[in-house]
């Protein structure tokens, strides 16, 4: 497949976004059809000959961003910080397959365009989506979603009479969340997330009384309950836990504005 030259690829998107979305001005459109040529001609450019479906990339790429765009009121609207625009698209080469993170990258890109959002815009935001993965973005969505203090507990299988407990039987941290029953795999994104600096987990700080009886009686615990309990007959085993609160802090509530 031959490669389009570069000038013709972006006056074609500035037209086709522009008969669109005509509510969108001269200025964005400019800077919008620029992005949709970099991102054809650097970011698409080494699958072109290997893959017939960049064609089909690029027209999802340019209509989700002139989309986002057509969002923003004409007087906010301004050229994308480069600091952003140039790392997003070039992270989106890796990504782009990826729906949740493509998503991320797109929303991330129009807010470095709307006035509105710039005190929430950040370069980081770029390394931040790059450390995650789609079971991260959907997870986080949800957290973001959350007002308050949610509710956690930090389970373990424990043996009766005695302080001790089987090591790595439970999940490090439990929420209550109906996206997934690998629970494991929920406690090691919490804990991502929480190290990407978007939300605090609070170990042993709860956040009233009520709740976390629900928490504890879960099904999805009480069956790891169960078969360390049918495995071990000789032993008498409980289930255990610390009461604690997660909640997405500052800087996640501005990445969350701005990204998702």
């Amino acid at each position: 497949m031959d490669v389009q030259d570069p000038v013709k690829v972006v006056t074609d998107a500035a037209k086709t976004a522009k008969d669109i979305l005509p509510q969108t001005t001269t200025q964005t459109d400019g800077a919008l059809a620029t992005l949709v040529g970099w991102f054809n001609n650097v970011v698409l450019y080494p699958v072109k000959k290997a893959n017939i479906t960049y064609r089909y990339k690029l027209e999802c790429f340019e209509d989700d961003l002139y989309k986002q765009a057509a969002q923003i009121p004409e007087q906010c609207q301004h050229e994308p910080n480069l600091m952003i625009a140039g790392p997003t698209l070039e992270a989106l080469k890796y990504t782009y397959d990826e729906d949740k993170l493509r998503e991320m990258y797109i929303n991330l890109l129009a807010s470095s365009m709307d006035s509105r959002k710039d005190a929430d815009v950040h370069p980081s935001y770029v390394q931040i989506i790059q450390q995650m993965d789609s079971f991260d973005a959907v997870l986080f969505k949800f957290l973001a979603s959350q007002i308050g203090n949610i509710k956690a507990i930090n389970p373990n299988v424990g043996i009766k009479g005695t302080n001790k407990i089987y090591v790595n039987a439970m999940p490090e941290w439990y929420i209550m969340w109906d996206q997934t029953e690998d629970i494991f795999q929920l406690s090691a994104s919490l804990v991502r997330l929480s190290k990407l600096g978007l939300l605090e987990l609070m170990f042993d700080r709860t956040a009233g009384k009520d709740g976390y009886d629900v928490l504890e009686s879960s099904p999805l615990l009480l069956d790891i309950l169960h078969k360390y309990q049918m495995g071990n007959p000789t032993q008498e085993l409980e289930l255990r836990s610390t009461h604690s609160v997660i909640y997405v802090n500052d800087y996640g509530k501005h990445f969350a504005k701005t990204c998702l």
